[in-house]
C-alpha cells in the first residue's frame, strides 16, 4: 500500500504544479482579453475613456432619505463645486468649493467653514467620495450627517447642467 502512494504522491504533485502553470498562462489571457474588451467599450462610448474624462455636469444619487447632488462647474486651473448629501428632511451636509481632476482622483476642497480637503474617486460615470473624512468636514453637516462614503452618478454633463443644481441653504449648488 505504502509503495502506490509515493508514486500516487509524486503524480498529485507534479500535476499541481502543471496546473499552477497552466492558471498563470489562462490568467494573462484573461487579462489580455478584458484590455481588449475595456478597448472595445470605451471607443463605441459604452465605457468612459479614463484619459479623457467629463466632470463638469450634475451628479445625484437617490435614496428613500433624499437626494444627494453634486455639481462641477469649469473654472480657471479646476472646478468650482457644490454639494448637499441628505439623511432626511432635516439633517444633511451641504457645501461648495473647488475640486482638481487628476486624471481618476479628484482633489476636493470645500471652503467657507472648516478646513475640509480630501481626494475622491471618480471613474467617469461615479464620483466616490473616501469612507473617512478629516473634522473639519463635519462643520459642513448637521447633527448624525456625514459626507464620508457618499457617492454621486452622473446624471448630465456640462456647466449649464451642473449650475441648475440646487441646495437646501444654498439655492444654487454651482451658482
Amino acid at each position: 500500500m505504502k509503495r502506490l502512494c509515493l508514486p500516487f504522491a509524486i503524480f498529485l504533485l507534479c500535476s499541481c504544479s502543471e496546473d499552477a502553470g497552466s492558471m498563470k498562462q489562462n490568467d494573462v489571457k484573461s487579462t489580455e482579453i478584458g484590455d481588449a474588451l475595456n478597448k472595445k467599450a470605451i471607443e463605441r462610448g459604452i465605457l468612459p475613456d479614463p484619459d479623457n474624462l467629463v466632470f463638469a455636469g450634475r451628479f445625484e444619487t437617490r435614496s428613500e432619505l433624499g437626494t444627494d447632488k453634486f455639481c462641477a462647474v469649469e473654472s480657471s486651473g479646476g472646478y468650482t463645486i457644490g454639494v448637499l448629501a441628505v439623511f432626511g428632511p432635516e439633517s444633511k451636509c451641504e457645501g461648495q468649493g473647488n475640486a482638481r481632476l487628476d486624471g481618476e482622483k479628484v482633489q476636493v476642497t470645500l471652503s467657507g467653514k472648516g478646513d475640509c480637503s480630501f481626494d475622491a474617486e471618480y471613474d467617469g460615470v461615479e464620483l466616490r467620495f473616501p469612507g473617512s473624512l478629516n473634522e473639519g468636514c463635519e462643520s459642513y453637516c448637521t447633527a448624525r450627517a456625514s459626507l464620508s462614503g457618499t457617492s454621486y452618478f452622473i446624471v448630465e454633463e456640462g456647466d449649464d447642467a451642473a449650475r441648475r443644481a440646487l441646495g437646501r441653504d444654498i439655492e444654487r449648488l454651482c451658482g
